[in-house]
């Protein structure tokens, strides 16, 4: 191999491993386990993956891409395997990014190839996957064969960037709440049926109060960003009950919802307490709540932060 194609090899193999590493890290932000959790459900659950082994099948094609891109860098089987088996993925994800290019089957507006990091159309990625094969069918022609006899090297690239993965992003998704928190009856369940069945987040509003329909559109925010997010439940206090189609526009979406008697809702949400009231409940278990709009006001961070932890 010349001087001149060994050049154009190398700058081919750093741009594929750039590619592939940055699409491997991208789908870890902002943070590991929120972000590849959203990729899993964006992505592999509209495809039909059951959440519990779609998480594992995540992992594995993470961990699958930022080791080819350290192994196109490498000198261990790069015309026999290495190359093959980076075409062969850019492959199986066009033909899945056409399908959602063609309308053949829906996709999401961001195809996750860069996670949130940097937002891509399928077209776009469609797009930057066919000059990668390009790029990769150039190199593969460039070259040589090679006698290797260091096959275990690329187990052992694949099985520290797998073990790697799940050191940052344990997979959660397996895991069972009843297994955390056993089933008890919480003071709203007589007034509300099933609320203590899983996890859910019981509200107290007024349709006509501004904090509060600040607070459904937050929820609705988030719940568009987290796909693990507890159901919401509004329970609606018996006062202009005619702005509740306005509230729900406000929001952004329309939730589950009952409009209680005045009396009987202070009485649930509690005296002393006010709105926007909030509580996080698992199998009628308080994780914890939010009051008024002072001190224990309702923060997102804060909820997201508690959503976290009771995974751990």
């Amino acid at each position: 191999m010349n001087t001149k194609t060994t050049y154009v090899s190398w700058i081919i193999r750093i741009l594929i491993s750039f590619l592939f590493i940055l699409s491997a890290v991208a789908k870890l932000y902002p943070s590991p386990y929120f972000a590849i959790t959203t990729f899993e459900a964006k992505q592999l659950v509209p495809l039909g993956f059951d959440q519990c082994y779609g998480a594992y099948f995540s992992r594995l094609l993470i961990s699958f891409e930022f080791a080819l891109g350290i192994l196109i860098l490498l000198p261990f089987y790069l015309k026999r395997i290495v190359i093959p088996a980076t075409i062969l993925l850019l492959s199986v994800f066009c033909v899945h990014l056409s399908l959602s290019v063609f309308g053949i089957m829906e996709g999401a507006a961001n195809c996750g190839c860069f996670g949130e990091l940097i937002p891509m159309t399928p077209t776009e990625a469609l797009i930057k996957n066919i000059l990668s094969i390009g790029l990769l069918i150039l190199l593969f022609k460039l070259v040589k064969q090679q006698k290797n006899k260091h096959f275990i090297y690329l187990i052992v690239v694949y099985l520290i960037s797998l073990g790697a993965l799940f050191y940052v992003a344990p997979n959660k998704s397996c895991e069972s709440l009843d297994d955390k928190f056993e089933k008890t009856n919480s003071i709203y369940s007589q007034y509300i049926k099933d609320i203590d069945d899983g996890e859910k987040l019981l509200c107290f509003f007024a349709p006509g109060c501004d904090h509060c329909m600040a607070t459904a559109r937050q929820l609705d925010s988030l719940s568009l960003l987290n796909p693990v997010f507890p159901e919401v439940y509004i329970v609606f206090m018996n006062e202009e009950p005619e702005k509740i189609p306005s509230f729900f526009e406000f929001a952004g979406r329309e939730f589950r919802y009952e409009i209680m008697d005045v009396a009987q809702f202070w009485k649930v949400l509690g005296f002393e307490n006010d709105t926007p009231g909030i509580y996080y409940l698992i199998n009628g278990n308080e994780i914890n709540s939010y009051q008024g709009i002072n001190e224990y006001k309702f923060q997102p961070d804060l909820l997201l932060k508690d959503i976290e932890n009771v995974k751990n």
